[in-house]
């Protein structure tokens, strides 16, 4: 996207010279800003700098960024991020925000397919385990393209070949719908273990865990209580999203899933 914007906006000028590609998370400190993006922005006519993963970027490098977008007429900014909050106050004022929406699993679905067809993959798209393999494959992605075409090509094997055995081995199950109906059960430890065992065999992808565990709510039938999980697992995302440790709000998931049974009930029975 920010490539498509300096074209728009350089025209014939855009180059190497004209758009500047920086990663923040890399780049991130308050030198590189004072040393390096200043002296870019500092040069005679128009250009674009692209600093990525600019939410990683030090307070201390932040606020000097944000003197030099005040000083700079002629370059345009574009920051990109995950987390909104990373960024300072006076950051955010200065620019205009824009979310990029995760994209609809169906979408990813038609691209695969489209993909798979100009590569001239070899797959049969009415075998069923074809089919539930590339729908979980669509789910572990979880808006993200880029995911989902990285595990497409682990899949793709010798001369060019998609077979059922690839796609099914392509991930295991988690355990993470027998951890929480574990603790629904009332064994908390052996929850808790089924957890970090998982987490450290998903090489601590926290995406993952929450999509598993999402869905393993929907096969719980007491009605309160998947209410109450729900509920707790949004609040545990919006957690993690703010900078707490995924392991410890996990596990806090956990136990709230082995006490959510006993709760006294809050919410009203369904309308006919």
């Amino acid at each position: 996207m920010a490539l498509c914007v300096a074209r728009q906006l350089l025209g014939k000028e855009f180059s190497s010279a004209t758009f500047i590609e920086l990663n923040a998370s890399d780049e991130r400190g308050i030198e590189t800003v004072r040393n390096q993006i200043k002296e870019y922005a500092r040069l005679m006519g128009r250009r674009v700098i692209y600093l990525g993963e600019s939410d990683n970027m030090t307070k201390d490098g932040q606020q000097a960024l944000r003197r030099i977008l005040e000083k700079t007429k002629m370059t345009v900014f574009i920051l990109s991020g995950n987390f909104e909050h990373k960024f300072i106050k006076a950051i955010q004022s200065r620019c205009s925000l824009f979310r990029f929406k995760k994209i609809e699993e169906k979408d990813i679905l038609r691209y695969l397919v489209k993909v798979c067809q100009k590569e001239e993959f070899k797959v049969d798209f009415k075998n069923k385990d074809i089919q539930t393999g590339f729908e979980q494959l669509v789910r572990d992605a979880n808006g993200d393209l880029r995911y989902a075409l990285n595990s497409l090509e682990k899949l793709v094997g010798e001369n060019k070949e998609i077979t059922p055995a690839n796609v099914i081995g392509l991930r295991q199950p988690t355990m993470l719908k027998t951890a929480i109906q574990t603790a629904l059960a009332g064994d908390f430890e052996k929850a808790k273990q089924i957890v970090e065992d998982e987490y450290i065999r998903l090489n601590f992808d926290s995406e993952i865990i929450f999509n598993d565990m999402y869905h393993a709510l929907d096969e719980i039938k007491e009605r309160e209580v998947k209410i109450r999980l729900y509920e707790k697992l949004g609040e545990l995302e919006r957690n993690i999203r703010l900078g707490g440790n995924p392991l410890i709000q996990m596990i806090a998931f956990t136990a709230f899933c082995w006490i959510a049974p006993h709760l006294q009930k809050k919410f009203p029975e369904a309308r006919a």
